[in-house]
């Protein structure tokens, strides 16, 4: 378990670190020296190592250099009489903390956090970016006086002041001369084989196994690094999803667990899993990632540790698909050149009629000043291209907002370990043409796009070749990356994909088949009409249910847990 919650003050700090905590996690590495104490707990992987060699003062920056996964850290320094407290680079565990007075509570949970504090009033404003962006674009939590902390920062806390500084800027990864892909794949092949033997565990683990590049290549490596693994997939019954894997594993000769997300499903597993999602990820998700946590939960009887291909897309391609990751009005961003244009469009926009308009006046106007700081139009950043800027946002805010939800539920039940970004191999590929941010914004030429999945190619090539030829969810197979004639059948995927997109499988995940299901029960949920529009929530919306509905009854349980002190709508096993 990673949950905690902890009460720093002049007058608990003489405790020493253990002493702060409400709620303490399971697992935690500790240093207790004559004048400095630690104590790291999540995935720190590297720590025990880091303890062991400690000299002199322990710095955040020294802990965030030599110790890799996702967790989280606290310092006392005795002499200074300060405590640093923070998270791991991209900051995906999040830390929501409430200040006042010199006193600081912090917590990885929002709602935790509120019930100690006795905090009823609800964030408009955490709404209002929910609604319009699919998750909070700024740091604002689902209540009014608890923030998250801001992304690759840490805070510190010395004689009742507080200040947060930041520990890692990602455009200074940005090279403004990038060594062209075709001459970097050798180089960046290796060093992601050797990044991954980092994150695999002595003891079994799960590998995560979809119908695409990420998850394979992961797969080819472990393997190829004498990882003992047990390969899983989830999906409706005959999406890509368990449909590949299912060929894979059999082909391959690997163990493999297949999880259909059915009526069966839907009817035990989703309305109880989709609503602890929400909770476990302080009101900032929708039930429709269920499966998520169903997946977890059910392997987690198999092993502490997951491996997934979490973050690999994201880096290696140049983003392409609008979306519940890239929905329409985050695009209207950096696409409209100037914040006026843009916010003139989100003002138009589907997500915000769906909202009360009139109800949020006062933090609509606030967001407006705030999207001027974003790096779509901070002047600090006019030197980027407008992908480049984009990607500061994903790396910065989606990894953590929209991810970080899924992975903060998966934590509570076993340990998700994500090589694609590993800080050092993070460097390494933004040191080359291979990464996406040297695309153009939101590319859609395949012949450009095809260099974002060479790589993969070049990296099962060198590990398990074997599984290169086995087509994936593209229509073609990663050696097609490789030769002449592959390439004819990368061009013959893409053409035949393009063709048969209308035909793709509108439920791969069973969202709608578990919201049909559950729909009673949806329809009992009190949703506060002084915020939304109640035009949107008809009994034609609920027949045919969008990602937008189920945002805006997610957030109204939420909302409810808020004003009720705890969340009310779990349903007992």
């Amino acid at each position: 378990m990673i949950d905690f919650l902890l009460d720093i003050s002049e007058e608990t700090t003489g405790k020493g670190l253990s002493g702060l905590f409400i709620n303490k996690p399971e697992e935690i590495i500790h240093y207790n020296g004559p004048d400095q104490e630690l104590l790291l707990w999540g995935d720190p992987s590297g720590g025990a190592e880091f303890v062991r060699n400690i000299k002199g003062e322990i710095l955040p920056e020294q802990i965030l250099s030599n110790v890799y996964g996702h967790y989280y850290f606290l310092i006392l320094n005795r002499k200074e009489n300060m405590i640093s407290a923070g998270n791991s680079v991209f900051s995906i565990l999040p830390v929501y903390y409430y200040e006042t007075g010199g006193r600081v509570v912090l917590s990885s949970n929002a709602f935790d956090l509120g019930r100690y504090l006795g905090q009823e009033v609800i964030s408009r404003r955490f709404i209002l970016e929910t609604i319009l962006f699919n998750y909070p674009v700024f740091n604002h939590s689902i209540f009014e006086n608890i923030s998250l902390f801001a992304a690759n920062s840490y805070m510190r806390i010395r004689h009742g002041n507080v200040s947060f500084v930041k520990h890692t800027s990602i455009e200074d990864y940005y090279s403004i001369d990038p060594v062209p892909w075709q001459r970097a794949a050798d180089t960046v092949s290796d060093a992601f084989i050797e990044t991954v033997k980092r994150y695999l565990p002595s003891e079994k683990y799960v590998n995560a196994l979809t119908g695409g590049f990420d998850s394979r290549t992961l797969v080819a490596t472990g393997l190829a690094s004498g990882g003992d693994l047990l390969c899983y997939s989830f999906g409706a019954p005959g999406s890509k999803d368990v449909d590949i894997p299912d060929r894979v594993a059999a082909l391959a000769g690997l163990p493999y667990q297949k999880l259909l997300l059915d009526d069966d499903y839907a009817r035990k597993e989703s309305l109880k899993n989709g609503l602890e999602f929400i909770r476990n990820a302080s009101g900032s998700a929708s039930f429709a990632r269920a499966h998520y946590l169903y997946a977890a939960k059910t392997m987690a009887s198999h092993s502490r540790y997951m491996i997934t291909g979490n973050f690999g897309s994201e880096l290696f391609r140049a983003a392409n698909v609008r979306g519940v990751v890239f929905p329409p009005n985050l695009i209207a961003l950096f696409s409209s050149g100037d914040p006026d244009t843009a916010t003139d469009i989100i003002a138009g926009s589907r997500e915000f009629s769906s909202l009360r308009k009139e109800s949020f006046r006062t933090e609509w106007d606030q967001l407006k000043q705030d999207l001027g700081t974003l790096p779509s139009f901070n002047k600090e950043h006019r030197h980027l291209t407008v992908n480049q800027k984009f990607y500061l946002f994903v790396f910065e805010e989606v990894f953590r907002k929209y991810f970080g939800a899924e992975m903060t539920n998966q934590f509570r039940y076993l340990i998700n370990r994500t090589p694609y970004i590993d800080p050092a191999f993070l460097r390494t590929i933004l040191g080359t043409g291979f990464a996406g941010v040297y695309s153009d914004f939101f590319e859609h030429n395949p012949f450009k796009r095809y260099k974002g999945q060479v790589l993969y190619a070049h990296i099962i090539r060198k590990t398990r070749p074997d599984l290169g030829r086995i087509v994936t969810d593209k229509g073609y197979c990663t050696n097609d990356l490789l030769t002449l004639p592959g390439k004819i059948r990368v061009i013959r995927g893409y053409l035949r994909k393009k063709i048969n997109k209308a035909g793709a499988q509108s439920d791969p995940y069973s969202v709608d088949r578990a919201f049909l299901h559950n729909v009673e029960f949806y329809r009992q949920v009190p949703v506060d009409f002084e915020l939304f529009n109640p035009n949107f929530l008809t009994d034609a919306a609920f027949a045919r249910p969008d990602g937008h509905l189920i945002m805006m009854l997610s957030l109204s349980m939420a909302m409810a847990a808020v004003e009720g002190g705890e969340f009310p709508f779990i349903p007992a096993d």
